[in-house]
């Protein structure tokens, strides 16, 4: 048993948050640069004489990045557990970075023929794999380091980076979408968020490099108490709680990736245009942000279990109701159906990221929570958008896609349900 570290200075825990928050915003930002481009990247790397084959087609590469998660998640979770945190987020970020500035770059079909989809699936391979360390890595790195009694409100910082990062990248895009014509962004346009997304991976490179390592994995070096294989490790003694991990992701990944390839699929079901259509799902990623650190805190006063669930629960009830209404084509309906995939997944998340951590091991617990996140969100996440459209398609019915929906959300209310409450866990253990 390690001692417990010492409670971190106010200038120290800024640092702390900027440098944990800094890559998972930049993640979910280029995930929500390429959902809300969708239909432009399509145009640009496979054209085709329908428009929804297109579609499918720039989503499959979306999802295609996402088999490289469990790749990254076993090779920086080893980074994590056995050298530091610190050093195995640094190199996501440099991952993160190239690629996205590849993306940035990528010739069009148009200009390179087959050359310019294979480029974008390299990039969005690249972006997969770093995502595979990134959220374990920044959980990790932040959980560690938050105050006794302010895990849950820390977690819940973690997840409001995510989703800042998203509401950034749906607001440049949105921007764009106002301002500039539709030739334009065809041309030249959509690749001007990757440029400002790449440029912000090597500044918070900088950030990062500045900060030491937890308290937590410094005591553990100091004792020499490493594991020596992290991935062998943790299948044998965090296992379960890996699999269950993973039953807590499965709901939640799906209903978020579906929310953020709303961006898209508005379009497809309705007469708005692609900018209205992100701005009335930034709208409702204001909503969800402001109240995920409330449901963080609330965690930490009444424990994480009774968030977990009521979140879990909530998905249940409003995936339907959701798709009824964006389906609708109706303006108002549609950011009314948005809004209650944004509360429903805001609640589960103020639990969420704390919970999935306090389960993991110590020795182990980089690779335990990466490969418990990082092979749910490759199955279920990856394939959200594409699974969404595809059944939209095959049935004919803007509604379709709910059912996916419910059934994970079921097995995430269940493993909710059967799940110890953590609150009191010793991170050091």
């Amino acid at each position: 048993m390690l001692t417990p570290p010492a409670q971190p200075t106010a200038t120290r825990k800024s640092r702390v948050i900027a440098a944990a928050a800094v890559g998972t915003m930049l993640e979910w930002y280029d995930f929500s640069v390429y959902a809300a481009l969708a239909t432009w990247i399509a145009a640009a790397f496979f054209p085709a004489d329908t428009p929804g084959v297109s579609l499918l087609s720039a989503l499959a590469v979306f999802g295609v990045g996402f088999l490289f998660r469990p790749l990254g998640a076993v090779a920086f979770g080893h980074i994590g557990d056995r050298i530091g945190r610190k050093e195995a987020l640094a190199l996501t970020i440099i991952v993160m970075g190239v690629s996205t500035a590849l993306l940035a770059v990528a010739p069009t079909h148009a200009t390179a023929g087959i050359l310019g989809p294979v480029v974008l699936v390299v990039a969005r391979c690249g972006q997969g794999f770093s995502g595979g360390g990134e959220f374990a890595g920044g959980a990790s790195f932040l959980i560690e380091h938050a105050p006794e009694g302010r895990r849950g409100f820390y977690g819940a910082i973690h997840y409001m980076a995510l989703i800042g990062g998203n509401l950034v990248g749906a607001g440049i895009v949105a921007g764009l979408s106002f301002s500039l014509t539709q030739a334009q962004m065809e041309t030249w346009g959509w690749r001007v968020p990757f440029v400002i997304g790449a440029v912000a991976a090597f500044a918070g490179l900088y950030i990062r490099r500045r900060l030491g390592d937890t308290p937590v994995m410094e005591g553990a070096k100091k004792q020499d108490d490493l594991p020596r294989s992290p991935f062998i490790e943790a299948l044998r003694s965090d296992g379960r709680a890996v699999l269950r991990g993973m039953g807590l992701v499965v709901g939640f990944t799906i209903m978020s990736y579906t929310y953020v390839n709303m961006q898209s699929y508005i379009v497809t079901v309705s007469d708005l245009s692609q900018g209205t259509a992100v701005a009335l799902y930034s709208l409702s990623l204001l909503v969800q942000l402001g109240m995920i650190g409330l449901f963080g805190r609330l965690s930490d006063r009444v424990g994480r279990k009774p968030v977990l669930v009521a979140g879990a629960a909530l998905m249940v009830v409003v995936t339907y109701p959701s798709f009824l209404l964006i389906s609708s084509g109706s303006t108002g309906l549609i950011l009314a159906g948005l809004m209650l995939m944004a509360v429903a997944i805001a609640v589960y998340a103020g639990a969420f990221t704390t919970v999935i951590t306090e389960l993991m091991s110590r020795r182990t617990r980089y690779t335990a929570l990466a490969v418990s996140y990082g092979f749910a969100v490759a199955i279920f996440g990856g394939t959200a958008g594409f699974v969404v459209a595809w059944l939209r398609q095959a049935m004919g019915s803007g509604i379709a896609p709910a059912l996916f929906g419910v059934v994970a959300a079921v097995i995430t209310l269940v493993t909710a349900l059967t799940t110890r409450e953590t609150r009191f866990a010793r991170l050091e253990d």
